[in-house]
């Protein structure tokens, strides 16, 4: 019965071990923006060793709002520019 309990148990920390590695290995495949990124919405290694990361579902996870800018003359198109502006919400 051990045996089946100690095999149970060893599956389960395996799983939580890639899920955690493949997370750690996306982040730093991210590069030095998104750990930073990551730090400033509190989701630093302190965070997860207390358990204490913030609720996901304040904000949104979108960082930039992208448009467009036109300006016309006489009927023809004579001035484009794309814009982008920091968001927290839409």
């Amino acid at each position: 019965m051990t045996e089946i309990l100690f095999a149970f148990a060893s599956t389960l920390f395996a799983c939580v071990a890639v899920i955690v590695s493949v997370a750690f290995v996306r982040v730093l495949r991210a590069g030095p923006k998104k750990v930073s990124y990551l730090r400033h919405k509190r989701y630093g290694l302190a965070a997860w060793a207390t358990g204490a990361l913030p609720k996901t579902n304040v904000g949104t996870t979108v960082h930039e709002l992208e448009g467009l800018e036109l300006k016309a003359r006489n009927g023809r198109l004579a001035y484009v520019r794309q814009t982008r502006a920091t968001t927290s919400e839409i």
